[in-house]
């Protein structure tokens, strides 16, 4: 009897083959009633905006600037799946402009909104991709967040988020900027073997724990100026390709 072989490109084309389509919608649909994400080997097509949930409220009304806030309440994972379109946790919106992504153009008549969404709950994007925008600026992680293994084909946008617990970016690849600028992290936060292809971008990002960033390559520039590192950031075996900058920089450092 004769035995089939399987050649890794072979077992690709079935992993492939095997992803099942979901719409940006339904999983909306199930995060807005407050239940539980769990989804793997998918592919999601479609805007998925969280900022736009049901018990969005007005965290700040101003006459001229209006924050809102929307709260993802139960767990999220989603492994080995692909966004086509944008993953929007925050948006800003401001008179006589367009904001814009993939699929979705909103025009805003007023004089600026902010929406930005915060996860209650423990967060999985492992081994990924992002086609599209990633936008989580400004949002609160409250328990722990793995993006192990995931891809960011657009700017990760992370800009000011808070991390109250451990964070994983290991083995993750940024095709462009990977937005840290002013993020908190309380707990260890890994981001073993990246690949920084752009802009590595973590000015004024604090560190309330042990970072490591080992095995790590930097393809652009790598920007720790003003960074705060509460106990030490492990930079062992990590490649630059240009000279880091720690200009500023409070903390221990271990590099190579």
């Amino acid at each position: 009897m004769k035995k089939l072989l399987f050649t890794p490109l072979l077992f690709l084309s079935l992993a492939v083959f095997a992803q099942k389509n979901i719409s940006a919608e339904e999983i909306f649909r199930m995060i807005d009633s407050g239940e539980e994400v769990t989804m793997s080997d998918a592919v999601i097509t479609g805007t998925l905006d969280l900022t736009e949930l049901s018990n969005k409220e007005k965290v700040n009304g101003k006459s001229d600037y209006a924050e809102y806030k929307s709260y993802v309440k139960a767990p999220l994972t989603f492994k080995n799946c692909v966004f086509k379109d944008d993953v929007i946790a925050y948006k800003n919106l401001q008179d006589g402009k367009d904001y814009k992504s993939k699929n979705v153009t909103v025009t805003w008549n007023g004089k600026s909104e902010t929406h930005t969404a915060n996860f209650e709950e423990a967060v999985v994007f492992e081994n990924c991709v992002f086609e599209g925008a990633s936008e989580f600026k400004y949002s609160k992680f409250n328990e722990a967040v793995n993006f192990e293994g995931t891809m960011f084909s657009e700017e990760a946008n992370f800009k000011y988020a808070k991390f109250k617990e451990l964070v994983g970016f290991g083995n993750c690849s940024f095709d462009s900027e990977a937005n840290f600028k002013y993020a908190e992290f309380s707990q260890d936060a890994d981001f073993f073997k990246n690949r920084f292809n752009d802009y590595a971008n973590f000015k004024y990002a604090k560190f309330g724990s042990r970072v490591t960033f080992k095995k790590s390559s930097f393809g652009d520039y790598a920007d720790f100026k003003y960074t705060q590192i509460d106990k030490e950031a492990v930079f062992t075996d990590a490649s630059f390709s240009s000279d880091p900058d720690f200009k500023y920089t409070k903390g221990k450092r271990f590099m190579n």
